[in-house]
This record gives structure tokens, C-alpha cells and sequence, in this order.
């Protein structure tokens, strides 16, 4: 009996150890770090960098990656010799405009850019759109700085803690007003509407719904991050309804991925299709080249993947906050938030937040 029942534990180890290898995160992914070690606010080498509760990341053209490093207050750029800089900001909490090096933010968590060079960035605390423009001079593009609803022009525009930010080919830019439960749209004039979502409770205790239809007929629930594709369809992270949404370019909204129950602690996980998938609390993503979304699934501490062919999947993490690089599924992170893909290179980036550090998610080139 005791010669069988090691066979049994064997037999049983390797066919669980066969279907770990042959799962599609561990096979496809491998994760490291990036960037990082600790919390604080440290430039240099990616080693010797640290940051401090950083939310969203975005690249240039060139390779260039850029940081909204909430806690340090400031934006920081990795270049591709793989040199931390701060990009704008002095650490400092305030509005001031002018030159990157002496203007201020307060909290910062989204930020885009453009192909001339110019970025945009969702300044979290002061509920302000800033733009920092390719020569060194930061703006106020929109927002009164205080907390409220309000659409129009420039400084009559009101934000309600703007989270994720992105922009389309034609230079109209879209935030995740997160506790306006709304996707807004600031046109290359500066004009701010509502491009999606409505409600009269608002604020950090309100609760939003969840209702997919026609622009403002929508309902969400503290969306997020938001991204553009080529085609006019903007993809939401919305965070507390739990799931992926889509805007198209008739601004008609739909549920790509998620199901279940909306609300704090609500989440849970299972991959899948997308109608039976179930998220917990998404906070960023981006659109790769091949029409795929990738996702960070804050609350679940994955990384995960809906594919054009609408299956959920998860590349990175194994649900337990912590931190361990390594293949796909044995990987570990603790609130991975900003999410962005080089799409020469097919690497993912992301910002995983409470472990100081900017990770790599790179296709596993030994299968």
C-alpha cells in the first residue's frame, strides 16, 4: 500500500507538473524586472532607480518609456539605454506650470503621447488634463482644479479624480473620469464632453451602474484606464463593474470581457470566453497591433489577455499579491496598474505598483 501510494503522488506530481509547462502563460511568458527595487525616489540605472506608487506608463515612438509615479509626484522617462530620468516635476505637490523641470503635479496616474512629441497626463489630485509639449513646457489643458461635473471649454471643463488618459489619430484625447463614472473627450481645441456614461451620483462614494447602450445612456462604475485602436473604438478598465469595456466609433458601448457582480470586493477570477470570464477591479490596459487587449487585473495581481478571437486568458501572475520573476503563471504581483506593449519588440511593460518596480513580460523564446 505505502509503495502504491508513492507511485500515486508521483504519477500525480508530474501530471501536474505537465500541466503547468503546458498551460499558455507559462509557456508563452517569462516575466523579470525591469525597473526598480524599493519605494522611494531614486534616478540612474534601472537597478539603482526606485519609485513610489506608480500608476501609468506609456512609450514613444522611439522606445522611450514614460512613468506616472503618483507618489513621487512627478513624471519619470526610461530611455532605451536604460537611464531613470525625471521627465517633468520636482516631486513637490502643487499645479505650477512652465518648464517640465519646475512645474508640479499632485498624484499623477495616466499618461499618453502623441506622435509630435507631445504627452498628456491625467493629474489625479488636482482634477486637472495637463500636457507637457515636445519643448519642455508644461500647460493646463483642461479642468477648473476642483472636483465636480462639468463639460465646456478649457478651465470650465470640471474632472472628479481623472484616472486613465489616451489619444486617437486625430488628436482627440479620452480620460477615465473615474468617480464621474464617465469617459470624457477633450477635442484638439480643448472643448471637454462626454463621450460616455452618466448618472447624477457622483464623488468618491458614490456607485456608478452598469448599463451598455449609447454614449451617455451607459453606465459605468469607476472606469479607469482607457485606450485607443486603430479603427475609433476606445477600450475602458472598468474597475468596479469588474470588466472590459468598448466604445465604438458611434460611441455605442458593449462589454467585451467580465461578468458577474459589480462592486468593492466583487471581483473574482476565471478564464475563459469573454462572456463567462471574471475580472477583479481592471485599472489599465492597452490595445496591441493584433487587436488584442491587455489588461492588468489589479485586485486578481494578473496579467491577463483578451484575445481578438474573444477568449480570456492569463499571461503573467498567479494570483497572490507578492513578487517572483519567472515563467507566466509561477510569476507573482502586488497591484499591477499601468500596462503598455512595444509592439517592435512584443514586450509588455507593467507597473507593479506596490512592489516599487516596472516589470518585463517578454514571449518565451525557449518553447
Amino acid at each position: 500500500m505505502k509503495v502504491f501510494s508513492k507511485l500515486f503522488f508521483l504519477f500525480f506530481t508530474l501530471l501536474s507538473a505537465l500541466f503547468i509547462l503546458h498551460s499558455p502563460s507559462f509557456a508563452q511568458y517569462s516575466v523579470s524586472t525591469y525597473a526598480g527595487s524599493d519605494s522611494g525616489f531614486v534616478n540612474g540605472t534601472l537597478a539603482e532607480s526606485k519609485f513610489n506608487g506608480s500608476f501609468g506608463i506609456c512609450i514613444d515612438k522611439d522606445g522611450n518609456l514614460y512613468i506616472a509615479d503618483s507618489g513621487n509626484n512627478c513624471i519619470r522617462k526610461i530611455d532605451t539605454g536604460g537611464i531613470v530620468s525625471t521627465f517633468a516635476g520636482t516631486s513637490k505637490v502643487g499645479s505650477k506650470n512652465g518648464d517640465r523641470l519646475s512645474s508640479t503635479f499632485n498624484s499623477p496616474t495616466g499618461i499618453c503621447t502623441d506622435d509630435n512629441g507631445n504627452f498628456y497626463v491625467a493629474d489625479f489630485l488636482n482634477h486637472l488634463i495637463r500636457k507637457i509639449d515636445n519643448q519642455g513646457s508644461v500647460t493646463t489643458l483642461a479642468g477648473s482644479g476642483q472636483p465636480g461635473f462639468a463639460d465646456g471649454f478649457a478651465n470650465e471643463a470640471m474632472f472628479n479624480f481623472p484616472r486613465g488618459i489616451a489619444i486617437d489619430g486625430y488628436g482627440n484625447i479620452f480620460v477615465g473620469d473615474s468617480w464621474n463614472h464617465r469617459i470624457r473627450k477633450i477635442t484638439p481645441d480643448g472643448n471637454v464632453t462626454t463621450y460616455a456614461g452618466g448618472g447624477t451620483d457622483i464623488g468618491p462614494e458614490s456607485k456608478g451602474g452598469y448599463i451598455d447602450g449609447p454614449d451617455t445612456t451607459a453606465r459605468f462604475f469607476t472606469p479607469c484606464g482607457v485606450a485607443c485602436d486603430l479603427y475609433g473604438n476606445v477600450y475602458v478598465a472598468d474597475a468596479l463593474n469588474h470588466r472590459i469595456r468598448k466604445i465604438d466609433s458611434y460611441g455605442n458601448v458593449t462589454t467585451v470581457a467580465g461578468s458577474g457582480q459589480s462592486g468593492w470586493n466583487n471581483g473574482d477570477f476565471n478564464d475563459g470566453d469573454y462572456k463567462s470570464a471574471i475580472l477583479n477591479t481592471p485599472t489599465e490596459l492597452c490595445v496591441t497591433f493584433d487587436e488584442d487587449i491587455i489588461f492588468s487585473d489589479t485586485f486578481g495581481n494578473r496579467v491577463r489577455k483578451l484575445s481578438y478571437d474573444g477568449r480570456v486568458i492569463t499571461i503573467a501572475g498567479d494570483g497572490t499579491p507578492g513578487f517572483l520573476d519567472g515563467d507566466g503563471a509561477l510569476s507573482k504581483f502586488n497591484y499591477p496598474r499601468g500596462i503598455v506593449m512595444d509592439n517592435a519588440e512584443k514586450i509588455i511593460y507593467v507597473i507593479d505598483s506596490k512592489n516599487f518596480r516596472v516589470r518585463e513580460i517578454s514571449p518565451n523564446l525557449k518553447d
